[in-house]
C-alpha cells in the first residue's frame, strides 16, 4: 500500500513537471513537435479539469502557438515525434489526482 501511494504522489506530481518543465525550456520562440504535443494534452486535460476556465486554456495554447503557422503546426501534428509526445503526455496526465491536476493547470495559466 505504501509503495502504491508513493507512485500516486510521483504521478500526481507529474503536471506540475509536464508545465514547468516546458516553461524552463524556453520553448516560446522555437515550437517544437514535442513541446506542442505537451502543450495540446495539458490544454485538453485542464479543460476538462477545469470547465470553468476552459476559453482561458484555449487563449493560452493560442497565444502559445502565435506566429506559428498552420501548415508548420499540421506538420508537427502529424510527425511520429508529436504522437510520441501526445501519448506519454496523456499518461502522465491521466495519472494525476484531481487536486493536483487542477494546481497545475492553475500554474500552467499562471505561466508568462
Amino acid at each position: 500500500m505504501k509503495m502504491r501511494a508513493s507512485f500516486l504522489a510521483v504521478a500526481g506530481s507529474a503536471i506540475i513537471v509536464l508545465v514547468s518543465g516546458l516553461a524552463q525550456a524556453g520553448i516560446r520562440s522555437a515550437l517544437h513537435a514535442d513541446s506542442l504535443a505537451r502543450y495540446e494534452a495539458i490544454t485538453s486535460y485542464c479543460e476538462k479539469a477545469d470547465p470553468k476556465s476552459a476559453a482561458e486554456y484555449v487563449s493560452k495554447l493560442a497565444s502559445l502557438t502565435n506566429g506559428h503557422s498552420q501548415m508548420e503546426l499540421a506538420q508537427d501534428r502529424a510527425s511520429a515525434k508529436y504522437g510520441a509526445a501526445m501519448a506519454q503526455a496523456n499518461a502522465t496526465l491521466s495519472m494525476a489526482t484531481p487536486s493536483i491536476g487542477l494546481s497545475g493547470c492553475t500554474e500552467f495559466l499562471a505561466e508568462k
